[in-house]
């Protein structure tokens, strides 16, 4: 069956009203960690965000080129075709557990994918320029600017955003701005320190001042995103855990271990959650073509990842990452593209994405033509606990 991207009718209205959209400053996944080398994308210097926080009421848009203007309305026809055949999400409720907004006005373009896909609420992490731009800082203002982004969506969409706010660990003031930024609504915390493109600025693991987050975090059972490529940092990670066991922690991207599925890292991983069941991982492998290479990378090892599953269905929440962005390719259907991608990953035996097709710039040389992929098919009763309720109860939803 070829990729699902309808709208339901409410969302598909609210995509009318969006368009056009804003094209913002682009974003581009950093190279070496969730994926390969990204793309590079066409985008504008860092804006600054008090003028886009304002949202009583929220300013007139310019209007975006008269080609993206073409192309949006080109997408939302092909949506209401595709509604019109009666194809929808049948499941609902579900939680994205990982994703990133650059700016508010960006997050137009995400939510009517993400309510057509069923999507209940997502959790979007604050981020550093680096993460949002692929070059500059790694650290603040960044980091608490991009979090005050995140807080106005909240005061928007109080039940379909959950914060994350982040720190930089050289920051002398980092553990009294994280109690500043949950008194203001973080409902999360997000690391960087075990990513290859940070440890460098943020390592080690136990740098000044550390400690005593680790032990709030404890304390107060925030839940914990900490990107950790565990191929690199398993030691010290583990050394952290050994002093902070009760951390309500999740590693992303199965850490970092989906790329070589039958070498050290997943059994490594395996171990780890073995020890310590109050730590989950994600299913998100990255976007574009991190993406599609991760999905493919994973294929020979599918049965290994069935086991992975039933296993740990417990621990396992799912995401998207895609990183939202005002990038002019990054339009609603684009977003549903990768939203079904990465659930049919999980719910089918054989699924295609037009990500991956011939036409798509992401195709990759000898891959079926139609963008077809071998799936896990998981079962019912972990897809609702991968995609609900384990990320319930790691987030403290009600």
């Amino acid at each position: 069956m070829a990729s699902r991207s309808p709208f339901p009718l409410a969302a598909l209205l609210l995509a009318l009203a969006f368009a056009p959209l804003v094209a913002g400053v682009a974003c581009r996944a950093p190279a070496g960690e969730t994926g390969g080398k990204g793309k590079k994308e066409k985008g504008g210097k860092a804006a600054n965000h008090d003028d886009d926080l304002k949202v009583k009421p929220p300013p007139p848009r310019p209007i975006e080129t008269e080609r993206v203007v073409r192309a949006l309305e080109g997408e939302v026809a092909a949506l209401k075709r595709a509604l019109a055949e009666g194809k929808a999400s049948s499941r609902t409720g579900l939680i994205n557990a990982h994703e990133h907004l650059y700016e508010l006005k960006h997050l137009e373009r995400y939510l009517p994918a993400a309510r057509q896909a069923g999507i209940a609420a997502t959790v979007f992490v604050a981020s550093p320029r680096f993460t949002i731009m692929g070059n500059g800082d790694k650290g603040e203002p960044m980091m608490s600017d991009n979090f005050a982004a995140i807080l106005e969506a909240k005061k928007l969409y109080p039940n379909e955003v959950i914060a994350f706010c982040t720190l930089d660990p050289n920051d002398p003031d980092k553990l009294e701005r994280l109690k500043r930024h949950v008194a203001e609504g973080c409902a999360g915390l997000k690391l960087y320190s075990g990513h290859s493109n940070f440890f460098k600025d943020h390592g080690p693991f136990d740098k000044d001042g550390m400690d005593e987050v680790y032990h709030y975090l404890e304390e107060t059972q925030l839940p914990v995103n900490w990107h950790v490529n565990l191929a690199k940092f398993m030691s010290e990670f583990q050394a952290v855990l050994a002093k902070h066991p009760n951390m309500n922690l999740m590693v992303p991207h199965y850490g970092v271990a989906f790329w070589n599925p039958r070498g050290p890292a997943l059994e490594q991983l395996k171990t780890v959650m073995r020890a310590h069941k109050n730590i989950y991982v994600d299913t998100s492998l990255g976007t574009r073509e991190i993406l599609l290479n991760g999905m493919a990378a994973m294929e020979p090892a599918l049965d290994d990842f069935r086991a992975f599953f039933t296993e740990f269905q417990d621990q396992i929440v799912w995401g998207t990452d895609s990183v939202v962005t005002g990038n002019p390719e990054k339009t609603p259907g684009w977003y549903a593209k990768v939203i079904w991608a990465t659930r049919d990953q999980l719910e089918k035996d054989v699924f295609t994405t037009e990500l991956a097709a011939a036409y798509s710039k992401y195709y990759q040389k000898g891959r079926d033509g139609e963008g077809r992929y071998q799936g896990l098919a998981l079962p019912p009763e972990i897809l609702q606990k991968v995609q609900v309720d384990n990320a319930r109860r790691w987030l403290k939803l009600k």
